[in-house]
Formats: structure tokens, sequence, C-alpha cells
């Protein structure tokens, strides 16, 4: 709180900028103990204003109630009660350990009558965030004052997020003078000026008008106050129905994923919990996003479609990239229906896994992972989830030849090749990994990607105009290499390598941007992932 005080006071006069800090004082102190959510690292700083919906004039001593959106986030309780100041202001600061969640602002005007408004914060890119409710109430009767009022925009212009354009809308054509006050020592005696802020803060906005509604009248004084939130980011939200058939689905969840740095970061995970199977992601930078979408066990269809990635993929690799630059609502999922297997007497088990701990001597069990069954030409037919204790399972297959793929977002998966056949009708020895940024798998205990020995590590890494890899080939053997971003996105074709007296690969990088790159070398039904960092 202190960053806060220090950046709003330093923009506000002294006597305006002393009252507000006894009026934060003393709404921390009279606020009930188990009204607060006390602790944490991160603030939440709530300003909000209600004002006469007639003539835009503050509405003082008004009383405004927040609670926490539990809908929202189960695990953020709050509430408070709050009075508005003599500018219509309210005031609260929230301390919070969760990551996101929502305020359900509200308050009554003169008729009794209820208006509530919901706010949402995130910390995935700062440690406080600032939210504005405000409100504009029905005014009792019977007179109508002159009063000051404006509006203002952000960005006018298309190319400055810093500049801002302020809109007189007082309720008299008589003004004879105005002088805006922007809070960063700066004025303008304009109708509706542009102003550009250097600095990003919270700043007090004034406007002060004369009115003269005659020659011989006393000219008519008044001013109105709003707060400007200046900040170097822009905030969105992100969102879209998901259906399973021609209807919205019934239970599931949808995860969104920022491409950082090359890297998929898992960002939010939206539960849907209404009947029209809607979405909405807020409090988001501009940036680009995966979004995906899956079942829950609970659901009629569980196993009857696949985790489906906006819009309508299948697998992360190929999933189209949400530019956001603007609000958007339009980012519809229909979830891919999967085909049903002849019934026969073949059956598939396993287990999946995080990795081996060390520290506890066993695998950590992946749960809740969906695994696929591709036929030889690598399209889904059904799918499982893997229960508490990472296991899977397929049975009642056709003899046939089938791989097996678990699909991790943000991990490259290498299918596990698997044949069912009157002698071997049931295989139940399936493994899989999921590493660093790989998930790699095994039947029988046999590892699938044992040629690491012949690959050594890319070097320099990280790498500027150019990687190697030495490798060691059998005479007479080959190598197929691809280059991919970690986001799925083919770098460099597929092309091959052949033994030779000086066994090195040499990529040119030159022309890559900064990023995580993966090389994958394939020797028949084996292959090998390599790493490497450009700077």
């Amino acid at each position: 709180m202190k960053n806060f005080y220090n950046k709003l006071i330093n923009r506000l006069d002294a006597v305006t900028a002393l009252r507000i800090l006894g009026i934060w004082l003393m709404i921390l102190f009279l606020i009930p103990v188990e009204a607060q959510e006390l602790g944490g690292k991160n603030k939440v700083f709530l300003i909000g204003q209600i004002i006469n919906q007639i003539n835009g004039a503050p509405i003082k001593n008004h009383a405004v109630f927040i609670e926490s959106d539990t809908t929202y986030n189960p695990n953020f309780n709050y509430h408070s009660d709050l009075f508005t100041d003599d500018e219509g202001y309210f005031y609260d600061t929230i301390y919070t350990y969760v990551n996101k969640g929502g305020l359900i602002i509200s308050t009554y005007d003169y008729q009794n009558d209820h208006h509530d408004s919901t706010v949402f914060f995130r910390f995935n890119w700062s440690e406080e965030n600032f939210l504005f409710p405000n409100f504009s109430l029905p005014s009792e009767p019977p007179q109508i004052e002159y009063q000051a009022n404006f509006y203002y925009l952000r960005n006018p212009n298309g190319s400055n997020i810093s500049e801002f354009q302020f809109f007189d809308i007082t309720n008299s054509n008589n003004v004879i003078s105005r002088e805006w006050n922007f809070g960063d020592g700066n004025i303008s005696m304009e109708e509706n000026p542009v102003h550009e802020y250097t600095a990003s803060g919270v700043y007090r906005v004034m406007l002060t008008v004369v009115i003269k509604i005659t020659q011989n009248d006393i000219p008519i004084v008044t001013s109105i106050v709003k707060f400007v939130n200046v900040t170097v980011k822009s905030y969105f939200y992100l969102g879209g129905h998901v259906k399973a058939g021609y209807f919205p689905i019934d239970h599931g969840e949808a995860y969104l994923y920022k491409i950082d740095n090359n890297e998929l970061v898992l960002i939010d995970t939206a539960v849907f919990n209404d009947s029209l199977g809607y979405y909405l992601f807020y409090q988001l930078i501009e940036g680009d996003y995966i979004v995906k979408a899956d079942l829950c066990p609970n659901s009629v269809h569980f196993n009857q479609y696949m985790t489906t990635y906006y819009s309508d993929k299948p697998f992360w690799d190929e999933a189209d990239t949400v530019f956001l630059h603007n609000d958007g609502c339009e980012y519809d999922i229909d979830l891919i229906p999967l085909n049903q297997v002849i019934s026969g007497e073949g059956s598939l088990s396993g287990t999946i896994f995080y990795g081996f701990d060390p520290d506890k001597g066993k695998y950590i069990p992946a749960t809740n992972v969906e695994i696929l069954l591709l036929d030889e030409t690598l399209e889904p037919l059904i799918c499982s989830h893997s229960d508490e204790n990472g296991e899977f399972n397929f049975e009642n297959l056709e003899l046939s030849e089938y791989y097996i793929h678990a699909e991790v977002t943000g991990k490259y998966t290498f299918p596990v090749k698997v044949t069912l056949s009157e002698n071997n009708p049931l295989i139940d020895e399936i493994m899989l990994t999921i590493g660093n940024y790989t998930v790699n798998g095994n039947v029988n205990a046999i590892n699938e990607t044992n040629i690491s020995d012949l690959v050594g590590q890319p070097y320099p890494n990280p790498a500027t105009d150019e990687v190697f890899i030495n490798y060691d080939i059998p005479s007479g053997s080959t190598f197929e290499v691809i280059v991919y971003a970690i986001t799925g996105q083919l770098i460099i074709e597929p092309f091959t390598l052949r033994s030779a007296e000086n066994d090195q690969l040499r990529l040119d990088t030159s022309k890559m941007k900064a990023g995580v790159y993966f090389i994958k070398l394939i020797a028949g039904d084996e292959s090998i992932i390599r790493k490497f960092i450009k700077n």
C-alpha cells in the first residue's frame, strides 16, 4: 500500500491528499477484523464513485457493500461495508494470497432499488491491481442543480495508451470558463482537451466550470473530480462458447495458455458453471494465447469428445493462436467427437508419470491426463483419462496396430507404437513419462527412444548464428531431422543426415527469433529430442 500512497499523494494537492489518506486509514480501522482478509503479498486497491444520474453530481455519505464473488474463485472470501465521501468516492484495500478473484460491489438508490457490479483482479502481471467500480444512480427530486461533469477516452487516436481526451458534459449551455487540472501539474482551459501523461499512476483529475445564466446573475462555480488510471499495459477479456455436438457442454473446463518467450505458460482455468457452455478470462494483457477446452469426469459426454483447442484443433501444436489486442468473446470451440472402435478381444493399459522422485523413491503419477488411442495413420479413435494413480486403459479393441498419445499441452509427445495380435492381445505395461519438454514412452520396459548415446548435445547453447550437434550414425544408416519452435511451428523442413567421416550437424540460426527450439532426430522407429536456446 505504501507504493500506492506514494504514487497517489505525489499527484494530489497537500490538503486533498491528507484527506484521502485519512479516509483510507479510517476505513481500515472501522472495518471489523473478521471482514478483512489481512496479510498476503498481493494488493487490490478499490476506488469507486457514486454520482447523480441526472446531473453527475457526487452522492456523499452513501452506503456501499463489498462481497467476494465465490463463484469465480471459491478460495477468496471477503466482505466490507463502506460509505462515500464528499466527492462521492469510496475506497478499500484488500491484501490477499490468491492469484485471482472477483468482487461484487452493490448499493441501493433512494427508492431502495438494488444496483451491483462485479470487478475482477489477477496478479499474473503485477502484485497490485487498481479497480474502479462506479455507479450512476437515480436521484431524488425535486430540483436539478448545475453541475460540472465530464467523461474521458483513453488512447483516442489509437496510437498512445498514455494519451487521454476529456469531454466537458456540464449540464448548462452557459459555461463562461472552465479549468482542467490533470493531477500531474498541468492544466487546460479548452472545452475537450487531449492530455498525455508521462508516468504511470492514478491521477486525480478535476474540472471546474463557471456558469453565468444572464449578465446580471452571480456566477455559479462548480467542480467534479474523477480518478484516471494511467498504465503502460492495457487489459482485456477473452471468452467464447464450448459445445459438444449441437449443445453447450454440461461440465467442463477451459484452460488459457500464454505464449511467453516461446514458452507456453498456463495462466488461468475457467470452470463452466452455467447452462450456456460459456467461458471468460478477465484482466489479460495484450499478447498471444492458446485456449483449450476439456470435459470433466462428471460430464455425460466424458471420453466421447476429446480435448479441443481453439479453433477446433485436436493437438496443442496445431492450435490457432489468439492474438489478443482488444476485448473478444468470439473464441468458440466445438469439441471434436471420437470414433468408436469396433469391439474386439484386445486390451491396452498403462501408467503415465511426471518422472521419478528420488526423495520419495517412486514415480509421481499424472492425474487426469488425456490419453488418445490413434490408428495406424495417427488419427484419434477413442480416449481415456488417467486416474489418481496415473493409470489408463482401453478395452474391447480390434487386433490391430495402434499408437498411444498423451496430450500434454506444451510438451511434444512421441506416440508409442503397439500391436495387438492373436499371440499378444493384451498389453498392460505401457509407461509414459512427462519430461520438461517431451512425453516419451516405453512398452514392457523397452525404451522407444534409445538412440540418445548416438547424438550429442547442441552447442553453443545458447546459440547466436549457428548451432552444432555431433552424432555417430552406423555406416549405411540415416537420421531424419526436424526443427520446431516450442509453439509447434515448423522452422526447418525435414531433411536427412547420412553417415560421413565428419559426423556433425550444423544449423543456421541467424534468422531465427530469440526463443526455445527443438531438434528432433528420427532413426527408424526411434527418435530423440535435443533442445537449444536462440539469443
